[in-house]
């Protein structure tokens, strides 16, 4: 049940989207345009500010750095 919702809200927002900025119906084409330019700016981002994240193991901390 969470996946049909989950796939649903996606579906409308996507739905949204397409409508507001390109005017049309939801198409393959645009999802995967869409998919490639949130790749490239989540690329570009990590690359200007590695992730870094801490976890304490038994008393000490711990930090791995995304590359």
């Amino acid at each position: 049940m969470v996946q049909i919702r989950s796939g649903l809200i996606t579906y409308l927002l996507l739905a949204i989207y397409c409508h507001k900025h390109h005017k049309e119906k939801v198409r393959i084409k645009r999802v995967r345009e869409l998919r490639i330019q949130i790749q490239n700016e989540l690329s570009d981002s990590e690359r200007k500010h590695p992730v870094v994240s801490h976890f304490k193991e038994r008393g000490s901390v711990i930090a791995y750095a995304k590359t």
